[in-house]
């Protein structure tokens, strides 16, 4: 055979390249043939969507490590702290939450103290030894004084316990970018592998420039969620001892859990 139809090969069989001249029709009665629609692109942009999602998540599972080391970098460069900070803690069985702020303390390793300034007077000191938990504005009269927990929002280890190490302690989320205290932050959710450190989950953000943390939302063993947001930070701060030392007032009892 010498020729063909159009959009056929020699053959006699359609041209697969000739997609338009072979697309099936209908004819209507009047004569009037209508050509049905090329095959709808669908399922390629589907698998294109599929394959765009996994490539961001596998990026931001690449982010919440490279955020991670960033903060431990940037703590392991200091030796104390100072820094402003606004806690907001919100208990469930309680209601509205209780906003207070003061000064935090820092000086590694094992010396801690958050002085507020809203409820005036109040203090949580950990002097190497033990923890002191004094908050005239509610229990006036005596101060708490306990071991020095290792975990938790009260403790010299604030920081540490979620950058030293946090791929091994932790099942680790990456939550995108924000802004907290006016400066840009990744932020990065923690859930314990194991129980017993206090919390259930910890977010925090952490600074894109420096790497600090400037805050920390945790949500604790009872349900209770505390957020503390460092307004100012000064690392290496020259910390008067006193800061960190707790001494009794007159008059007050020490009760021990």
């Amino acid at each position: 055979m010498t020729g063909g139809t159009a959009g056929q090969r020699a053959s006699g069989r359609p041209d697969p390249t000739s997609l338009q001249r072979h697309r099936p029709s209908r004819r209507f009665g009047d004569g009037t043939r209508v050509r049905s629609a090329p095959p709808s692109p669908q399922p390629t942009l589907t698998v294109l969507a599929v394959l765009t999602v996994l490539a961001a998540s596998s990026a931001l599972a690449q982010d919440a490590p490279a955020a991670l080391a960033r903060a431990e970098h940037a703590y392991a460069q200091v030796r104390s702290l100072r820094a402003d900070f606004e806690q907001t803690i919100t208990n469930p069985m309680l209601g509205g939450p209780e906003v207070s702020h003061g000064t935090l303390f820092l000086v590694k390793p094992d010396r801690f103290a958050m002085r507020f300034a809203e409820p005036a007077g109040d203090r949580i000191i950990a002097d190497g030894t033990w923890l002191w938990a004094y908050t005239p504005s509610t229990v006036p009269g005596q101060v708490i004084r306990q071991p020095v927990p290792a975990s938790g929002a009260a403790t010299p280890n604030l920081f540490a316990q979620f950058v030293e190490r946090p791929m091994d302690r932790y099942d680790v989320t990456y939550g995108g970018r924000a802004t907290v205290a006016g400066e840009p932050v990744e932020l990065v959710t923690l859930v314990p592998i194991v129980d017993g450190l206090g919390f259930r989950r910890a977010t925090i953000a952490i600074a894109e420039g420096t790497g600090w943390i400037r805050q920390l939302q945790i949500v604790e063993d009872s349900g209770q969620r505390r957020t503390i947001e460092l307004t100012t930070i000064s690392p290496n701060a020259d910390i008067p001892p006193s800061e960190v030392r707790f001494t009794v007032p007159r008059g007050v009892k020490v009760v021990t859990p």
